[in-house]
C-alpha cells in the first residue's frame, strides 16, 4: 500500500512538473516565429542603431528570428499606429522613444492613446543627460558665472532649439523657465545645424545630446558648462550637475522602450521583458548607453507603465510653463 501511494505521488510529481517550469519558458514557447521590432524613425539615429543592437541579442535568447523596420513619419505616429492594429501576440512591438508621449501635448490630434492603447514591455534606456554648451560668444567659464549673468541680465543669452518638439525644446523650456529668461529662441530642424551656430557664435548656448556634442566639447569648439543629470556623467566627470546653481530645475530626460500592442498576455510581456533586460546588460549595449549620458533600470513592465504615466505629467507640465499649444 505504502508503494503504491509513493508511486502514485511520483506519477503526480511527473505531470505536475511544467506548471513548475519558469513562466518565462512557457512565454517563449508562445512567442510566434518572427518578431518584428518596428522603429518609427529613419535608418542610422539613436532610436535605429540601439533596436538593431538589441535585436542580435534577441535573437539568441528567445530562439526567435527579429527583424528592424522602420517606418518613419509623423513624430512617430506611423509606426505606434500600425503597431495598435497588430495581434497581440508578441510578433509586433514598437521601438518607441520621447515623441510617444511627448506627441500628446504638441500635437492637436494623436492616432492613438499613450498609454491605452499599448502593452509597456521595457525601458531600454533613458538619457539622464543632456548637456548645456555654450560658444564663443559666452564669456562666463562656468555655470555659476553663466547663471549669475543670466540672472542679472534675462535676456541676455539667446538658445539653439535642436529639434522643435523634441525633448531638447522641453528641457531648454524647464531651464529658462527656472531663471526666468527671456532671451531669443532660435529654432533649428536639428541638433547638427543648432551645433553649427553656436560653434559659430551666432547663438549662445543650447542644450544637445551628450555623444553628439562630445565631439565638439574634445576640440574644444564648445564649452560643457552643465549636465541634465542629479550626479556627474562618468564619462565627462568635469561637467556639473545642473542643479547645482539652479536646484529648482528639472530634468526633461528623453527615454527609449519596448511597447506592444494593447491585449498582449502577460506571460509574453514577462518573457520579453526579461530578454530585453539581459540584453542591455551586455557591456558593449551598456557602454554605448553610457557614452550617451543614459542609463537602463531594469524595470518590469509595470514599473514602465508607471515612468510613462509620470513622463505624460511632466510633459503636460512642461508645455503649461513654457505656454505650448498643440499644433
Amino acid at each position: 500500500m505504502t508503494q503504491r501511494i509513493t508511486r502514485r505521488a511520483a506519477l503526480a510529481g511527473a505531470l505536475a512538473t511544467p506548471l513548475l517550469l519558469p513562466r518565462t519558458g512557457w512565454a517563449q514557447a508562445a512567442l510566434p516565429p518572427v518578431i518584428t521590432l518596428i522603429v518609427g524613425a529613419t535608418p542610422g539615429g539613436t532610436t535605429d542603431t540601439l533596436a538593431r543592437e538589441v535585436s542580435e541579442p534577441l535573437r539568441e535568447k528567445l530562439g526567435r528570428n527579429v527583424v528592424v523596420e522602420n517606418r518613419a513619419g509623423a513624430g512617430g505616429n506611423v509606426a505606434a499606429t500600425a503597431v495598435t492594429r497588430a495581434a497581440p501576440d508578441g510578433g509586433t512591438l514598437l521601438i518607441a522613444y520621447t515623441s510617444h508621449t511627448l506627441n500628446t501635448v504638441l500635437m492637436r490630434s494623436v492616432p492613438y492613446r499613450p498609454l491605452e492603447d499599448f502593452s509597456p514591455v521595457a525601458l531600454l534606456a533613458q538619457l539622464t543627460a543632456s548637456v548645456l554648451v555654450v560658444g564663443p560668444s559666452v564669456q562666463e567659464r562656468d555655470l555659476a558665472a553663466f547663471v549669475a549673468a543670466a540672472r542679472a541680465r534675462p535676456d541676455r543669452y539667446s538658445f539653439a532649439i535642436g529639434g522643435v518638439g523634441s525633448s531638447l525644446q522641453m528641457q531648454t523650456v524647464l531651464f529658462r523657465s527656472a531663471l526666468g529668461l527671456s532671451g531669443p529662441e532660435v529654432p533649428f530642424r536639428g541638433t547638427s545645424p543648432a551645433l553649427v551656430d553656436v560653434v559659430a557664435g551666432h547663438v549662445d548656448a543650447m542644450f544637445a545630446p551628450m555623444d553628439v556634442a562630445a565631439p565638439l566639447m574634445r576640440e574644444g569648439k564648445v564649452r560643457p558648462i552643465a549636465v541634465t543629470s542629479d550626479r556627474r556623467v562618468p564619462a565627462h566627470p568635469e561637467v556639473p550637475p545642473m542643479r547645482d546653481a539652479v536646484p529648482e530645475a528639472r530634468n526633461a530626460a528623453a527615454w527609449f522602450g519596448v511597447l506592444g500592442p494593447a491585449g498582449m498576455a502577460p506571460p509574453v510581456v514577462a518573457a520579453l521583458n526579461a530578454a530585453i533586460i539581459e540584453a542591455m546588460r551586455l557591456p558593449r549595449i551598456a557602454e554605448r548607453v553610457a557614452l550617451g549620458g543614459g542609463e537602463s533600470p531594469p524595470l518590469s513592465p509595470e514599473a514602465f507603465r508607471e515612468f510613462l504615466v509620470r513622463d505624460l505629467a511632466l510633459w503636460r507640465d512642461t508645455a503649461r510653463i513654457g505656454r505650448i499649444t498643440p499644433e
